[in-house]
């Protein structure tokens, strides 16, 4: 499908005349149109506004006036953020169905770049948990297999992606959950540093954790992505004073740290086998490994307490009677952080304070952490937790990624197939605030030996891994 090929080869073949971003949209609808009736990964696809979109492409690529690298390239967004025209139901029925009236920066960014928005992708109610499913709308599942969960909070994101529906879609991620559905579908993801992309309008009931980010199908494509999205904006405090750097010299003079094996020796054997993979690489390629030691759980753990404190806002916001409809297992997750006091929250504030310099020093020893962005596979879909699992929170079988929501640095996960393994797994990477650039050069260095697979021939096979 013309769709499926990357922004590179589509921004040559739109400038030397050859194929329009017409031609490429409607196939990418038609696309969206039959996966979604396999995968549920769409809140809604826009035909209209997306056709629209690109005929004003094709005039400016005719032109010679394109006006950024995604220009005419097919985007899906998240259904937690504000498009205009599009409703923003946040994955439940209680949600307002009103269009919105404006779009949140990121959005207006793409849309003033030339992307093309095709659509809403679905997430969990409110985005509570990292599978994607809802009361309301059903359940969304892994194009690699569709008993199987693509993961949350942005799981709509990542199925579509892994489809070949689009080569980039816009998550958000307050504990993972652009990481951890890209580990769960071979996808590629990006939690930048905080406030690199502007969360506005503001405010957030995630307040300091939620980072909005890319999930994409190659490093390249991600990389032109945040181009157009990144950047300071004043309707975004938080956003505003970040610098942009760029690694300069050999990939290999990047000094790797190995997060202690004991931190995730309790990992599934596939995660194992995905970490020793591409350790060996980077060993063989001349890399300077050093393992190195960070509490990566507690500081998960303090994630896990801020996080469940903007779920139980999201909770207290509602109307008594919209209880009776939405996810009841929502509510008891929200309510385990009822009873907090001000000291209490002043204590996990302080923690995450001493997390994040512990880690900040400990990358000023090496440019690149290196750890599993889950210690599991994914598992059966319709599911908080796998089968026969010992605990029904769901953050229980996510240990290693709200660590770094918590202390704002940029962290990447990066797709890997063990030998022999029928499902992807996560690698994490992680970098001092404001080098994603470092988090890139690898990522890329690894893509060009491990090339990213989509999952677009796999959607009719309803077997078990």
């Amino acid at each position: 499908m013309i769709h499926q090929q990357s922004y590179g080869q589509l921004r040559d073949q739109y400038g030397q005349g050859q194929l329009s971003p017409l031609d490429v949209t409607e196939s990418a609808l038609a696309h969206a149109a039959g996966a979604d009736r396999e995968l549920n990964a769409f809140a809604l696809i826009d035909r209209e506004r997306a056709l629209a979109s690109a005929r004003q492409s094709e005039t400016r690529w005719r032109r010679g006036e394109q006006k950024s690298a995604i220009d005419g390239m097919p985007v899906s967004i998240k259904e937690f953020a504000a498009v205009r025209g599009w409703p923003t139901r946040r994955g439940s029925v209680v949600t307002p169905s009103t269009a919105a009236a404006a779009s949140a920066v990121f959005v207006q960014r793409i849309e003033d770049a030339g992307g093309v928005l095709i659509g809403k992708t679905r997430a969990p109610e409110f985005n509570w948990k990292g599978v994607t499913d809802s009361v309301g709308y059903g359940v969304t599942r892994n194009p690699w297999n569709l008993a199987l969960t693509p993961g949350g909070s942005s799981g709509g994101c990542a199925a579509v992606v892994a489809a070949g529906v689009v080569r980039v879609s816009m998550g958000s991620d307050a504990g993972g959950s652009v990481r951890i559905p890209a580990a769960f579908t071979g996808t590629l993801a990006l939690k930048p540093t905080f406030g690199r992309i502007p969360v506005a309008p503001l405010p957030s009931a995630f307040h300091n954790v939620v980072h909005v980010g890319p999930i994409a199908a190659s490093v390249a494509e991600l990389a032109d992505m945040m181009g157009v999205v990144a950047g300071a904006s004043v309707h975004d405090w938080t956003s505003v004073g970040l610098e942009t750097r760029t690694t300069q010299g050999a990939v290999a003079k990047l000094r790797i740290g190995l997060l202690s094996p004991s931190r995730w020796s309790d990992s599934a054997q596939a995660v194992k086998d995905g970490m020793r993979e591409v350790l060996d690489l980077m060993s063989n390629s001349g890399f300077e490994i050093e393992e190195v030691d960070f509490d990566v759980r507690g500081a998960s753990a303090i994630g896990a307490c801020l996080y469940r404190q903007g779920c139980l806002a999201v909770l207290d916001s509602l109307a008594a009677q919209d209880l009776a409809h939405i996810d009841q297992e929502f509510i008891r997750f929200a309510r385990v952080g009822e009873g907090a006091t001000v000291p209490q929250l002043s204590e996990v504030l302080r923690q995450r304070d001493l997390f994040a310099n512990l880690l900040s020093e400990l990358l000023g020893r090496v440019d690149v952490l290196v750890l599993p962005t889950m210690p599991i596979v994914a598992f059966d879909a319709g599911r908080n937790v796998p089968a026969g699992w010992n605990d029904r929170d769901w953050m229980s079988w996510n240990p290693y990624t709200p660590a770094f929501n918590v202390t704002q640095v940029p962290a990447l996960s990066f797709p890997v197939w063990p030998r022999g393994g029928k499902l992807p797994v996560g690698i994490q990477l992680v970098a001092q605030r404001a080098r994603e650039d470092k988090l890139l050069h690898l990522a890329g260095w690894l893509e060009a030996l491990l090339p990213i697979r989509l999952a677009s021939h796999h959607l009719h096979n309803r077997s078990s891994p």
